[in-house]
């Protein structure tokens, strides 16, 4: 028996070692890598179209108190599989936006539990990258299927000053961080980004798209 026990730690440990690769090498060791590996085609991430039923997704709703500058991102995943690890990067700003990123929160959240929370803040290029690992030996059971807030952003931005009112986004950051989740199978996933509840107002109204400003004249 404990053979046993001792080949499946060894077996989880495995898994865990190539989740940390395919998803965390940049933020494990750094954006110094010129080129991203060659990925091969068995671990490409499943788009929502390779999927069935409801497809896995990433919203972002925002709170905004303008009396105080303060913003509050609220970040929720549904997921129909279970979960071991997710990527999560967002832009929030244009690189000159007067908006500082302050923190990041996971208390209270559905991986309050997970054993690696890494993130990222890049005050320059104004982008966040979150990296969410359950566990390293398997002490710690997958997230369960289910949908609810992952974690919470908090910004502030510069008083007085006006901006384009934009909308949270995600992105890719280089490496290759992209939006992902990864299922215990060591499967990757992209899901669905719904950021539709998530501007930020800045207190200039953005452009109409070109087909509504035509519409109008």
């Amino acid at each position: 028996m404990r053979y046993n026990n001792l080949f499946v730690c060894r077996g989880f440990a495995f898994t865990m070692i190539l989740v940390l690769v395919f998803l965390f090498s940049s933020l494990l060791l750094g954006s110094c890598a010129k080129k991203p590996p060659v990925v091969e085609e068995k671990t490409k991430p499943l788009t929502q179209k390779e999927s069935l039923g409801q497809p896995d997704t990433c919203r972002i709703i925002t709170f905004q108190d303008e009396k105080k500058n303060q913003v509050m991102a609220s970040v929720s995943v549904f997921n129909d599989e279970e979960l071991v690890a997710m990527t999560l990067p967002f832009r929030y700003g244009n690189r000159d936006t007067p908006i500082i990123c302050d923190s990041i929160q996971f208390d209270k959240t559905r991986v309050e539990y997970f054993e690696m929370k890494t993130q990222r803040i890049d005050t320059v290029k104004q982008t966040v990258l979150i990296g969410l690992l359950v566990d390293f030996l398997g002490k710690k059971p997958p997230l369960k299927k289910g949908d609810g807030e992952v974690t919470r952003i908090y910004f502030t931005l510069k008083e007085g000053a006006k901006f384009q009112d934009f909308f949270l986004d995600t992105t890719l950051i280089k490496p290759f961080n992209t939006l992902k989740l990864v299922t215990p199978q060591v499967k990757g996933m992209v899901p669905v980004f719904d950021n539709k509840k998530a501007m930020i107002k800045g207190g200039i109204p953005m452009k109409p798209p070109i087909e509504d400003k035509a519409k109008t004249e």
